[in-house]
C-alpha cells in the first residue's frame, strides 16, 4: 500500500500553522493541498525525494470523510480523463483501476499515486494564490483560502 506524501517544501511552507491545536496533522496541510489542486485541477509529480511519506490511510477527522475526498477526487480524474457518465464502460474501467474497495484508503496504489499528483501540484497553487509568501496565522490562511477557492471554483464551473 503507497503512503499520501506531502512535499518536503510545502511542509516546511505551513510550519507556523502547526501551533495551531486545530492544525496538528501532516495531513492537514496534504489536505489544503488537494483541495487546491483538484479545485484548479492541476496535477504534477514529485521526486521521490522531494517528499515524505505521511499516513497510508484518511487519518483523524479526515477519516469520515474520505468517501467524500475520494469521489472528488474520481470526478477530477473522469474529467480529465474526458469520460462521460453515459459512457459506462469507460467510466467502470477507469474507477477500477483508481479504487480498491478493500484498501483502508478505498485507494488503488494508482489511485494513490494520482491523488498525491494533486496534492503536489496544488501545493504550487497555493504558491501562487499567496503569491509565494507562507501563511503565519491560521485564521488568515484560511479566509485567503476560501476567498481563492471560491475564485477558482467560480471560473472551472
Amino acid at each position: 500500500m503507497l503512503y499520501f506524501r506531502l512535499r518536503k517544501d510545502a511542509q516546511q511552507w505551513f510550519r507556523d500553522l502547526r501551533a495551531d491545536d486545530s492544525f496538528k496533522l501532516e495531513f492537514d496541510a496534504f489536505y489544503f493541498c488537494f483541495i487546491a489542486g483538484i479545485a484548479e485541477k492541476r496535477k504534477q509529480h514529485a521526486a521521490t525525494d522531494a517528499a515524505s511519506d505521511i499516513v497510508t490511510n484518511f487519518p483523524g477527522r479526515y477519516a469520515e470523510r474520505r468517501k467524500l475526498l475520494v469521489a472528488l477526487f474520481l470526478s477530477r480524474e473522469l474529467e480529465l480523463l474526458g469520460v462521460t457518465m453515459d459512457e459506462k464502460k469507460d467510466v467502470h474501467a477507469s474507477i477500477a483501476a483508481l479504487v480498491d474497495p478493500s484498501a483502508p484508503n478505498d485507494l488503488s496504489d494508482e489511485g494513490v499515486r494520482q491523488f498525491n499528483q494533486y496534492a503536489h501540484g496544488g501545493y504550487e497553487i497555493l504558491l501562487h494564490w499567496f503569491s509565494g509568501d507562507r501563511p503565519r496565522s491560521l485564521e488568515t490562511f484560511l479566509r485567503i483560502f476560501k476567498q481563492k477557492l471560491d475564485d477558482a471554483l467560480s471560473t472551472t464551473s
